[in-house]
């Protein structure tokens, strides 16, 4: 699996560079995304930018931390994930076909572009550096404004639009291995949002989670279209501490010692409510701990088995 140390190796002053826009739309049943790409050609000194650009960004990153549901980076660090694991293969495979047919000759085929793609070809490999578009891509936005320059010690009118490029990346692909420095932009870019909708939707469907709770209704409100909520859902579900029959009972014992605000019934089933439901997820992530040390009790953001 490619690491951080081959990132920084890439030779980004020896590659060629290449400039695509992307527009996703899903489709199929469950939903899929489906990328549609065009390039565009750049002048010498654009080029020379993303080249620093992608130089700072990945100079800046000095540590990696697996991709979780509710793991979180920091600005020196990049959250990392096998590219099979998503859906990136298919906007890098609609990149290698580079063919005048896909070349942008208009400007209207910039605008409203969701994600841009800057391809470093090396000699060995291609390094993709993503960034989720901003309003100046969009028509919209720059329909509801005068926009203008400055030049000559006068303000003008800018009737040719522009569109803004960042001086970072949202995340990069290189080989196997996608390096995430904003976690939101790469669950939009690559539909991981919807995975999560997904999987709240199979929990709610579940006999063994529904057999937990009077009603789900409350929790479903909760959740909604959240998605860090969406997440922990998720997070629920792949942990399953739900049909750990040794589990429950531990938490229907020692609930109330962890100052949680579970309303246990006394059929043993949860009532939930709005109030109740933040605790609820605490419980069922196992993330309310009590440290053997200090006897003080924690709530965690994210959880890693030492295997002890």
């Amino acid at each position: 699996m490619t690491v951080l140390q081959d990132l920084h190796d890439f030779d980004l002053e020896q590659s060629t560079v290449n400039f695509w826009v992307f527009r996703r739309y899903t489709k199929g049943t469950p939903p899929e995304p489906k990328y549609t790409g065009k390039w565009v050609s750049l002048d010498k000194d654009l080029k020379l930018a993303l080249k620093s650009t992608a130089a700072v960004f990945k100079a800046a990153l000095t540590e990696t931390l697996e991709y979780g549901l509710l793991a979180e980076n920091n600005q020196s660090s990049a959250l990392t994930i096998p590219q099979d694991e998503t859906h990136a293969a298919k906007f890098v495979a609609e990149s290698h076909d580079q063919t005048p047919a896909k070349r942008i000759s208009e400007m209207k085929e910039l605008a409203n572009a969701e994600f841009y793609v800057v391809k470093f070809s090396g000699a060995q490999s291609n390094l993709y550096c993503v960034r989720k578009t901003d309003s100046t891509w969009k028509t919209r936005k720059r329909a509801g404004a005068i926009h203008t320059f400055f030049k000559s010690k006068t303000l003008k009118l800018d009737e040719a639009p522009s569109f803004h490029i960042a001086k970072d990346f949202d995340m990069a692909v290189l080989d196997d291995t996608i390096f995430i420095k904003h976690k939101p932009s790469f669950e939009s870019i690559l539909s991981h949002k919807a995975a999560h909708q997904d999987d709240f939707t199979q929990l709610l469907a579940q006999a063994d989670f529904q057999a937990l709770f009077t009603t789900t209704d409350a929790v479903s409100a909760y959740v909604g279209t959240n998605a860090m909520q969406l997440r922990r859902a998720s997070a629920i579900k792949m942990k399953g501490h739900y049909l750990d029959a040794r589990f429950m009972g531990n938490l229907r014992r020692e609930y109330a010692n962890f100052g949680l605000n579970i309303p246990f019934q006394a059929d043993g089933k949860i009532a939930p409510t709005p109030e109740s439901c933040p605790d609820i997820f605490k419980a069922l992530l196992d993330h309310r701990l009590k440290s053997h040390f200090s006897e003080k009790i924690y709530d965690v953001q994210n959880t890693a088995d030492t295997g002890m």
